[in-house]
Parts: C-alpha cells; sequence; structure tokens
C-alpha cells in the first residue's frame, strides 16, 4: 500500500472514534441525580438526569428525591416514551411536566416501557434549552434546504444521475428534520415508525449517494439483485423491537459507508477523500444517536446531548463533504471547459495565421508567376513584331522563340502538377520499381543538358533499389533534382548521383558542387518558387523541388537536404526499401 494513503485512512478512522468516544466521555460528565438523592440548584440549572428509576409494576416506574428549599418550580423533561402519572402537571407542550417543590420529598410515578430517561431542571433553563434546540433544528432545516434547493437547480440544468441520489438524500434529511421540528415529543406509533424509516433512509441514501458520486458499484453478491436484497434485509432489521438488533444494524449500515469510502481512497478515486472525512465526523456524531436506544449503564443520555439529537446537525458534515465534491467536480467540469475554450482560440487563431500566410503565399505566387509569364511572352511578342517587318529574320530568331515557349510549357505543366498536389488530386499508378533504374534513365536523359552547360554528370546506379510506387512520378522526383542540381552548379563543376541502401531505406543522393544554400534558407528551400540568394538567376519554374517533396510524401518518403556556402548541396531521396529475396519468392 502507498504509504501517501496511510496517514488519512488512519486519521479518519481516529477521526470517528474519538468523536465517539468524546461524545460517551463528554456525557458521563454531565450532572446526575439517583433514586432518593438530593437536588441542588446548581444541578437543576444544568439540567440533571434521574437514575435509578425503581420498577414498581410492569410498565411502571418510581423515584423519590427531596430538592433544595431554595427551588420553588421545576420542570421535568423525557423523551415520547413514557407518561409521567403522579409528581407532577403536564404542561402544553408533550414531554414537559411541571414540578411545584414544598420542600418535602417529590414522588415520581411514570408509566413506560423501558427505563425511563427523564431531566429536571428550572423553568428558564428549560426554556433555554427549548430555544437552544429549536434553533438548531432551524439551523439545520435551513442548512439542509439550501443545499437541496443549490443542488436541484445544478439537476435542472446539468442531468447527472449522482445528482439525483444527492437530492434524494437532502430529501430524506430535510423531511426528517421538518417531522422532528413540526412534531418534538410526538408519542404515536407511527411517528416512531415513520422515525425509523427516515434513519434507515437516510443511510441506505449515503451508500447510493457514496456510489453514484464516486462510480464505485456497492460491492453485493449477484450485482443489483444481491444489493436490493441487502437493502431490504438492512431496513427490516433497523426496524426490529429489539434494541440490540436495531441499533446494531444501524451501526453496521455506518460502518459500511465509511468502510466503502475507504475502499473508493484505496483505489485512488478523485474526489474519495472529501467523502471520507465527512462521513468520519458524521458516523462519529451518529453513534451519539443511537447509543442512548441500548440502555448502557456507560452511556446514559444528557439532556444536552437529547437536544443535540433532536436538532439532525450531526449529518451536515457528511452532506458538506458531498456539496464540497460536487462543486469541485462542477469546477473542474468548468476548467477543462475554459482549457478546451483557449485551445480552440489557440487553433483558430493558428489556422487563421495560416489562412493568411496561405493566401500570402499564394498572392507571391500569382505575381511570380505573372513575372515569369511575362519575360518569355514579351520576347515572343517582340520577335513576331520583328518577323512582321523582317520576315528574313525568321532563322535567326526561330530558336529564341521555341526556348522562351518552351520554358512556358514547362512553367504551366509546373503549375498544374503543383496545383493537383495541393488539392489531392494526384493518382499513383503504384507497382514495384527498381529506382535505381529509373535514377539511371533520367540521368541518360539529363547528359544533355549537362554537356550543354559544362557540367559534368555521373552517376552509380549499380546497387539494387526496389521499391514501392509510380515509376513515372519516381523519375519526375529524380529529374527534378537532377536538373536543379545542373542549374545551379557553374560551368566546369560537377553533379553527382548515387543509389545506396542504409537502414532498411532506398537512397537517391544528388550532390552538386554549386553555390550552396544558407542556413537561413534551407527551411524554405521546398517552397513554392524559392530561389536562394547566393548565386545567379537561372531558368528554372522555381516549382521543381516542391513537387519534387510533394510526391515524395506522396510514396511514404521524403527528401533531405544538406548544404553548405561555397561547396555546394547534397539531397537525397529517401523511401521505403523492399526485400529484394522475399519479392522474387513472392
Amino acid at each position: 500500500m502507498p504509504s501517501k494513503k496511510i496517514p488519512l485512512i488512519l486519521f479518519s478512522t481516529l477521526l470517528t472514534l474519538s468523536l465517539a468516544l468524546a461524545g460517551i466521555f463528554l456525557n458521563a460528565r454531565e450532572p446526575v441525580m439517583k433514586n432518593g438523592g438530593t437536588l441542588s440548584p446548581a444541578d437543576a440549572a444544568a439540567g440533571t438526569t434521574l437514575v435509578g428509576w425503581e420498577q414498581t409494576a410492569p410498565n411502571q416506574w418510581s423515584f423519590a428525591f427531596t430538592p433544595d428549599p431554595e427551588l420553588e418550580t421545576l420542570v421535568l423533561c423525557m423523551n415520547y416514551q413514557g407518561r409521567l402519572l403522579e409528581g407532577g402537571t403536564e404542561t402544553e407542550q408533550k414531554g414537559l411536566y411541571h414540578l411545584r417543590c414544598t420542600g418535602d420529598p417529590v414522588h415520581l410515578i411514570l408509566q413506560c416501557e423501558t427505563i425511563p430517561v427523564i431531566w429536571v431542571s428550572t423553568p428558564a433553563q428549560s426554556a433555554a434549552n427549548e430555544e437552544l434546540r429549536q434553533l438548531f433544528q432551524l439551523l439545520a432545516i435551513a442548512c439542509f434546504g439550501m443545499t437541496f434547493v443549490f443542488v436541484l437547480a445544478l439537476f435542472y440544468y446539468k442531468h447527472q444521475r449522482e445528482l439525483g441520489y444527492f437530492l434524494f438524500y437532502l430529501a430524506v434529511m430535510l423531511v426528517w428534520s421538518v417531522l422532528i421540528y413540526r412534531f418534538p415529543a410526538e408519542d404515536g406509533e407511527l411517528f416512531r415508525l415513520l422515525s425509523m424509516l427516515c434513519f434507515s433512509f437516510m443511510l441506505l441514501a449515503a451508500i447510493w449517494l457514496s456510489s453514484a458520486l464516486l462510480g464505485l458499484p456497492l460491492a453485493a453478491p449477484q450485482g443489483r439483485v444481491g444489493a436490493t436484497v441487502l437493502a431490504i434485509s438492512f431496513g427490516l432489521l433497523s426496524l426490529s423491537p429489539v434494541p440490540f438488533i436495531r441499533v446494531g444494524t444501524l451501526i453496521a449500515g455506518m460502518l459500511y459507508c465509511q468502510l466503502f469510502l475507504l475502499r473508493a481512497y484505496w483505489k485512488e478515486l478523485e474526489g474519495a477523500s472529501q467523502l471520507l472525512l465527512g462521513c468520519a465526523v458524521t458516523t462519529g456524531l451518529r453513534v451519539w444517536v443511537v447509543l442512548p436506544s441500548l440502555r448502557l449503564p456507560f452511556f446514559l443520555e444528557s439532556l444536552d446531548f437529547y437536544i443535540l439529537r433532536c436538532s439532525r446537525i450531526y449529518d451536515l458534515p457528511f452532506a458538506l463533504g458531498c456539496m464540497i465534491f460536487v462543486c469541485r467536480r462542477f469546477a473542474q467540469q468548468f476548467d477543462r471547459t475554459e482549457q478546451l475554450a483557449r485551445e480552440l482560440d489557440r487553433r483558430v487563431a493558428q489556422r487563421t495565421q495560416a489562412l493568411a500566410e496561405q493566401v500570402e503565399a499564394r498572392e507571391s505566387m500569382m505575381l511570380n508567376i505573372f513575372h515569369d509569364l511575362r519575360s518569355p511572352l514579351f520576347a515572343v511578342s517582340n520577335g513576331l513584331d520583328t518577323l512582321t517587318t523582317a520576315p528574313d529574320l525568321l532563322p535567326d530568331l526561330l530558336p529564341a522563340l521555341r526556348e522562351r515557349m518552351g520554358f512556358l510549357r514547362r512553367l504551366t505543366e509546373d503549375l498544374f502538377l503543383a496545383a493537383k498536389l495541393e488539392q489531392k488530386q494526384v493518382m499513383l499508378n503504384e507497382d514495384q520499381v527498381m529506382l535505381n533504374e529509373q535514377t539511371a534513365l533520367v540521368c541518360g536523359a539529363c547528359q544533355a543538358e549537362a554537356n550543354k552547360k559544362g557540367v559534368t554528370l555521373r552517376a552509380d546506379t549499380t546497387q539494387p533499389l526496389l521499391v514501392w510506387g509510380d515509376a513515372v512520378r519516381l523519375q519526375q522526383v529524380v529529374q527534378n533534382l537532377v536538373t536543379n542540381a545542373i542549374y545551379y552548379t557553374p560551368a566546369g563543376g560537377q553533379v553527382e548521383v548515387i543509389c545506396r541502401a542504409g537502414e532498411g531505406a532506398a537512397l537517391v543522393s544528388v550532390r552538386d558542387t554549386g553555390c550552396g544554400i544558407p542556413p537561413e534558407e534551407q527551411a524554405a528551400v521546398f517552397q513554392r518558387y524559392f530561389r536562394t540568394t547566393n548565386g545567379r538567376k537561372h531558368e528554372s519554374t522555381g516549382l521543381g523541388l516542391t513537387i519534387a517533396q510533394e510526391l515524395a510524401h506522396l510514396h511514404q518518403g521524403e527528401i533531405l537536404l544538406e548544404s553548405e556556402v561555397g561547396k555546394g548541396s547534397c539531397f537525397t531521396l529517401r523511401l521505403p526499401l523492399l526485400e529484394l529475396d522475399e519479392e522474387a519468392d513472392e
């Protein structure tokens, strides 16, 4: 188990035990008065628990004490499980009885099925306790009510299953708190059954809510059927008339919820720690609520703890933890939405910039096209004007006119191919191709152009290079590389073409001894109409390298560049290499 999990697991467990033991300890320090004792003014002002009741008949109990002479009037407060038969006068509010002290011992006779739990206090303290109880109850109702409205608003705008479970849990708590506030001392069997049902549903709703929030299914045999059977069994046992069975079932339900959250934290589910801490506090406080039903000798419920039990504020820590969990999840979703929005804005800005650059590149390309078209068209137009006045000059003008028309033809063909490549409209007629043989054919065709310029063209195509592609387009790639090298190599220079294999790739390197390309310009070599500033102008269209790189990409390859100013450049076509032996077997 990762060491970072141990502190929180120990802390949550110790927190539950500490709260439960602290309640038992603090309750034991509250004032008590045994049967036959004397009630002092200080104990009466603090609210004293009467202990040591004697059973005088079936369902009948008696208690006697002597009040201090300073005490004139006392108030008895009891839970809804008993009724005073003798010793006091019942007030308008159920569960409260007035006692007039005459200095003589007071004898109380009470009708109750189990050992009574009764507290005696002064009228002023009784009124203050009543106000405090109502204040706590209203506080709990307000907290659960506001939380319910908030979650309902979230559920209205965002229908999520876990929010529905949260609403169910809050509805149970809200109805239960309102019932206790509206009927504080109701002793009907129906009300008692409804109160116990609320406690059971509250525990079940807390378990279901934890499972829904964390997205972790409940561990139950046979899936949903088993979970349903366990829920029904829990509800029935929690309504048992036997106190130990009822209390044991409720404590088991509380511990199951905490163990479930410990399991979720063990699995490192996001937000499990928040629910675990809230559940740990609530579980520790709930122990104070269920212990009085057992009538244990070490926990006779005091008046202060009775007020706290009636207020239902002990469930607020778990509800607060769930609320923090929900708010955190929505905040994270909002953060992710903001991140997506920022990412979308960034991509839109990038796309807008790319479109602007593309428009600018198109405008620049059009200007270059107009410039390249204007020069040969101007030469052809001048030649035709000259022939109009001097037809005898046709033999002298014809070579120049043919050269200009040839440039126009190459330019239009390159523009057409570049446009098709940009629109992804070039279809390849693919098959097995010996790249070295195609390179040899290209070098043979370019030999005349090299001789015309005074450039030595050497080719080493003996290395067999079997690739998959379109033979015509591969010839075009190599031809563009070779002619580009010839254009940029001065007379007396050398262009060397070498076919070789390396690292599973077919490589065709075209090295020249031209002017070279500066490092700052090498990144733009394959852009349209790129011409290096380090060298004289030539008659290329400016599209050859762009077309060659696009065709190489269509063949799952690429063209690499190595260049040094003053020493020349080396363009290398790299394509996936096929195995000769395997192809021969096929």
